[in-house]
């Protein structure tokens, strides 16, 4: 959750001349309502289904491509070994902190921040809870001190190095 994702991406496949895909949004337009709209209506699991059968739906078909995924995508169960199995995954690994600096002003729009009292206990607690499954991606790629024009290098010369299915 703001780690940068979809900024990152979205430069990246534009520096690679691939379309880009960010999961968040797919859902949004195929529901027509906002994630935090979704997920107050049909709950967490249900949202995970969702996210599930979008990524069922992609990956195969969206090659080559980057795609930038919800935060809690990756913890649905099988969802790392299905990316790691069509796609390069790379976990955009950012310290709490800035974390909780960025996300100050979006906690409304974050169903699982929505209500906290201490923001960085939350942000510390969902990464304790999705590091395990962080850790299952290809590729670590550490954020801190680095611009987006330094991420998007570091990710294009991975992709330029690395053989996808």
């Amino acid at each position: 959750m703001s780690c940068g994702k979809t900024t990152v991406g979205r430069q990246l496949a534009q520096a690679l001349q691939r379309p880009f895909f960010d999961t968040d949004a797919l859902l949004e337009a195929s529901h027509g309502r906002s994630v935090a709209e979704i997920f107050a209506d049909s709950g967490e699991t249900q949202f995970r289904l969702h996210e599930y059968r979008l990524l069922e739906q992609l990956l195969p078909s969206m090659y080559p491509s980057v795609m930038a995924c919800g935060g809690g995508l990756p913890c649905i169960p099988f969802a790392m070994t299905y990316l790691n199995r069509y796609s390069t995954s790379v976990y955009l690994h950012t310290p709490v902190d800035v974390l909780c600096a960025r996300l100050q002003n979006e906690t409304a729009q974050r169903p699982l921040l929505q209500g906290t009292d201490n923001l960085q206990a939350a942000v510390e607690r969902l990464l304790e809870q999705r590091l395990p499954f962080y850790r299952q991606a290809l590729w670590t790629v550490d954020t801190e001190g680095k611009s987006i024009n330094d991420l998007c290098r570091i990710l294009q010369r991975l992709a330029n190095s690395t053989f996808s299915p």
